[in-house]
């Protein structure tokens, strides 16, 4: 092919790649909106009612995803400016975040999310809330998750505890009806022999179940 030949094909060539970007742009506009909504729906029922998310698109030099890349944005309440996430996100507000994502985005690939106390700084219903939409996660992955809250482990569909001995040496057991009321038991008072303690246990577990 001729110098002018090969120019025209190039031309096309570029054309052809701007509409397609254009269209992926247009896309990922209409999704990050719809995306952002429901993540905030999420956090608002694990105590952020008032924060803001957006994913924004910035600009890049095309190639094989299109000419934009997402940046996720965040806000803690709305009279603050969102601000990219790993500037203005506290350790608490991430781990929730990253779960409400998760929640957004769910699909029906089976994938292991491993979540490690997720739970920073929360408790009370929001902590329930929590192992709830775990538990939800849960319906389509396999989510591992580290916690030491019994409103967030009386959740899960298997309850392992890691324990470690005099000599330093760490082991996991598997804790199973009786067990696993004892164990929800210690960590909702930190005494695995209360009466009381036992009631409000199982109480959890098939408030949990239901």
């Amino acid at each position: 092919a001729d110098a002018d030949e090969i120019d025209s094909i190039v031309a096309r060539s570029r054309a052809r790649m701007s509409e397609c970007a254009e269209a992926l742009t247009e896309a990922r506009t209409e999704i990050a909106a719809m995306v952002g909504r429901v993540v905030a729906e999420h956090l608002a029922d694990l105590g952020l009612a008032s924060a803001r998310v957006e994913i924004d698109l910035e600009p890049v030099d095309p190639g094989p995803n299109g000419a934009d890349r997402p940046v996720l944005l965040f806000a803690s309440d709305a009279r603050l400016e969102p601000g990219p996430v790993s500037a203005v996100a506290s350790g608490g507000e991430l781990s929730r975040l990253v779960l409400a994502l998760r929640l957004a985005t769910k699909s029906e690939t089976t994938s292991t999310l491993v979540f490690d106390e997720v739970d920073t700084g929360i408790g009370g219903s929001t902590a329930l809330a929590m192992g709830a939409k775990l538990r939800e996660l849960a319906r389509h992955e396999q989510v591992l998750c580290v916690t030491h809250l019994a409103q967030v482990a009386a959740h899960a569909d298997t309850h392992y505890v890691v324990e470690r001995d005099d000599s330093g040496v760490a082991r996991v057991r598997k804790v199973t009806d009786a067990e696993r009321v004892t164990e929800i038991t210690r960590m909702l008072a930190g005494q695995p022999e209360s009466e009381a303690g036992q009631t409000a246990a199982a109480e959890l577990l098939a408030l949990a179940s239901s």
